[in-house]
């Protein structure tokens, strides 16, 4: 007992001296709290980016078979993207010849504008195939998702697949969003969110 009372005291001591120091100082202790709540703060938020985009698998099926196939070397009349895509003729040939892959799609980042109005609404996105869905494994959670025969007849019967995010920005997540007409880099295309 008499040990333990001889470890404590000079805990104790210290925790009084520093206590004193504090109410004779607080714009120090003050400081020194931000500045720990500053670096726990980031600390917090590049743990949970990094276990948000390098830790967590996709979420679409089978995710550590997907495989990104891209193009280096010279093509005449390219200026989109890093030089690195591939053209949707070469995807075309690439996926009629395939004997590698369960599966092959197609996507391309784009800048859209959405909207009838004088300053239409930016909004980014992507192009993509048919295929695209179908090979991720993914499913709508209303509406339709693009599909093969989509591909069959360009310029036929457009559809916009609308992230979750832009359904509730946009539309409000109203389920009446599904199959309404809106315009799309000056077309009309049919949402499906």
């Amino acid at each position: 007992m008499a040990r333990r009372l001889l470890v404590d005291a000079p805990v104790r001591s210290d925790i009084r001296l520093a206590f004193r120091s504090g109410v004779k100082s607080p714009g120090f202790v003050l400081t020194a709290v931000a500045s720990i709540g500053l670096g726990i703060g980031a600390s917090t938020a590049m743990f949970t980016l990094v276990d948000q985009v390098l830790l967590r698998a996709l979420p679409v099926r089978n995710p550590r078979e997907l495989v990104q196939v891209t193009f280096a070397g010279p093509r005449p009349g390219s200026n989109r993207g890093d030089d690195t895509e591939l053209s949707y003729p070469m995807y075309a040939a690439l996926r009629d010849g395939n004997e590698v892959f369960s599966g092959m799609f197609s996507r391309c980042g784009y800048a859209f504008q959405v909207g009838e109005s004088v300053q239409p609404e930016r909004v980014a996105g992507e192009l993509v195939s048919g295929t695209y869905f179908p090979v991720l494994g993914v499913r709508p959670a209303a509406g339709r998702l693009l599909s093969e025969d989509d591909d069959r007849d360009p310029g036929g019967h457009a559809v916009a697949v609308l992230s979750h995010a832009f359904w509730t920005s946009r539309f409000g997540a109203d389920s009446g969003a599904v199959g309404r007409s809106m315009a799309i880099n000056g077309h009309p295309y049919t949402s499906s969110p």
